[in-house]
């Protein structure tokens, strides 16, 4: 059975306590540095937001990332996002606007009309 982690993450975000056991988490197969990281961390929710920095910039970026907020200051899932919004490292896969939003253009002179203090439209 294939697990994707970003499916489980709305569930782990309400139950922040099972991350430490749960499957889908076990079966991404993250590395020895990450678990390190996430025990000295101040909640089990600072280690699902961990997670979800993961699934949005990629595992090796946001290990990365660990390392150097580990080697300035505590241990805190804010030193990791702050790290990656700094842009010290390659930022989230960007992703194209499939289906862009369309606005059609309002007529507005019978506002303008009104404001000119004639009759509307």
């Amino acid at each position: 059975m294939q697990y994707k982690l970003e499916h489980y993450l709305p569930l782990l975000e309400k139950k922040p306590r099972a991350v430490w056991n749960a499957q889908a988490v076990r079966a991404v197969g993250l590395p020895a540095a990450f678990w390190g990281f996430a025990k000295k961390l101040g909640s089990d929710y600072e280690v699902v937001k961990l997670l979800r920095l993961m699934a949005e910039y990629g595992i090796p970026v946001v290990l990365s990332a660990m390392e150097a907020a580990a080697s300035v200051g505590p241990y805190a899932y804010e030193a990791v996002r702050t790290k990656l919004e700094l842009g010290q490292y390659d930022s989230k896969p960007d992703k194209p606007i499939t289906d862009p939003v369309q606005i059609k253009q309002v007529d507005l002179s019978a506002y303008d009309s009104i404001l000119a203090g004639g009759e509307s439209a």
